[in-house]
């Protein structure tokens, strides 16, 4: 669990050690079996359903869901990679950030990431903190931790730290990794400032049947 947490913290800082500019629009599509795709909808008030959620991402005022390939990205997008050795990882997983019109807008995780055929990688966790992208109607930089539980109830686990200051709530389900790396479950962490505003948010959903707990 500490390990998961670490990797966390890597995306959520956006190290600047990164590899090549990738277009997103080139390259294969993912071998990998993915969940049927699912259209944006809502759940009543108070109720977490991580199929509602992971169907409602919007960056730049433009739609996404999880999982996501590569090669599924709009034109206009470019995925940067980040050294797997920096981080530990292994074959078949990795991190990158997204970019859009040069801003970067996100960091992600993959799997199906493999040396040479990172086009056919698979984005199945997002993490944000701008102001222009939102998970589920939550904003960061405007969303309070009241509109969090109006949305989504009462979290599933809360966390608080002083110094340095962090309150983080966890909504689902975390397995643990696979053999390579990859973070299994269906959860939504969601952190605030001092002043209860949220600051960041990371969506993850991902095969649970293939956690393999380390």
């Amino acid at each position: 669990m500490k390990r998961i947490y670490l990797l966390l913290l890597c995306c959520a800082i956006m190290c600047a050690s990164a590899g090549c500019l990738s277009d997103s629009e080139s390259g294969d599509k993912t071998p990998v079996e993915l969940p049927p795709k699912v259209e944006p909808y809502t759940v009543e008030d108070g109720v977490f359903d991580v199929d509602a959620v992971r169907s409602n991402i919007n960056m730049k005022g433009m739609h996404f869901d999880l999982p996501l390939p590569l090669s599924d990205l709009d034109k206009g997008w470019k995925y940067e990679l980040y050294d797997r050795n920096d981080y530990g990882l292994s074959e078949g997983s990795g991190y990158a950030r997204l970019k859009y019109n040069g801003s970067e807008m996100a960091a992600v995780s993959l799997e199906n990431c493999y040396t040479g055929k990172e086009k056919e990688s698979v984005i199945y966790s997002i993490s944000i903190t701008r102001q222009d992208c939102d998970i589920y109607g939550i904003v960061p930089s405007e969303s309070t931790a009241a509109d969090v539980e109006k949305l989504l109830g009462k979290p599933d686990e809360e966390q608080t730290m002083e110094i340095p200051f962090k309150h983080t709530y966890t909504y689902g389900i975390l397995k643990g990794e696979d053999q390579n790396d990859v973070v299994r479950g269906h959860y939504l962490i969601v952190d605030f400032d001092e002043n209860g505003i949220v600051d960041f948010l990371k969506l993850t959903y991902s095969d649970i049947s293939e956690a393999e707990n380390k």
